[in-house]
């Protein structure tokens, strides 16, 4: 079987995990109880260059980050990725996935039903 690009698109998406700041920008969110205005994101995480923090927020966007009218918000992977990097014992993560499906009824990444994986990485043809 040819690995036909499939692995650099994975590589892609782990790839912009790779960084303190967007690691603590993806914190931020998590530990918010709505979205957040950039300018509230960018002094939660303690950045002053907003050129340099839009730089990485922008990074996270589509993939981890929801960008809404009332600011930025995590995403479903992105709620993955703050469980998994917190190092949760299996217990919280299949209660966090419990309540994350239960309004759906699906997984908003795989569609299947009661799906309890923390992260999930999709490798592509197209």
């Amino acid at each position: 079987m040819s690995n036909d690009n499939r692995t650099p698109r994975g590589a892609d998406a782990l790839s912009v995990l790779a960084n303190e700041h967007r690691i603590e920008i993806l914190r931020v969110l998590a530990d918010a109880d709505e979205p957040l205005a950039f300018s509230d994101l960018r002094k939660s995480i303690g950045m002053d260059d907003t050129g340099r923090f839009n730089y990485h927020l922008m990074k996270l966007c589509g993939r981890f980050v929801r960008t809404t009218d009332s600011g930025y918000e995590l995403g479903h992977a992105g709620e993955r990725v703050v469980l998994a990097a917190a190092g949760l014992d299996p217990d919280g993560v299949k209660a966090l996935a419990e309540q994350a499906t239960t309004d759906d009824k699906e997984c908003p990444v795989c569609g299947e039903e009661d799906c309890g994986r923390v992260i999930h990485v999709h490798f592509s043809g197209t």
